[in-house]
């Protein structure tokens, strides 16, 4: 794609989400952190999602480093959880492929 130019529908094409793209987002394991909510969009064939970790403090970088090395990142926001200066947990939100706003 030339800079400078209005991307062309091809190119878009190769930046889609997959059903495999958003089973390796869900499935990532890591301690500490648990997938509590996703709806896929896209029927029959999903394209994108939405959803939301429940992240210990201790598993928040390592899992964030996990979402970054992925091939497609999804926009991700996290929440604190907790009354300062004690921090409970965090809530990280995201959105992948068509479901994506940000």
């Amino acid at each position: 794609m030339s800079s400078g130019k209005k991307p062309r529908g091809s190119d878009l094409l190769a930046q889609r989400w997959t059903k495999q793209d958003l089973a390796r987002l869900v499935d990532i394991e890591h301690d500490g952190v648990n997938l509590v909510e996703f709806f896929p969009k896209g029927i029959p064939d999903p394209d994108g999602g939405w959803g939301t970790w429940h992240v210990k403090p201790d598993a928040l970088l390592k899992f964030l480093g996990t979402l970054l090395n992925h091939d497609k990142i999804p926009g991700v926001w996290v929440f604190p959880k907790g009354l300062p200066p004690v921090i409970e947990g965090f809530d990280v939100g995201f959105q992948a492929g068509s479901a994506r706003e940000r």
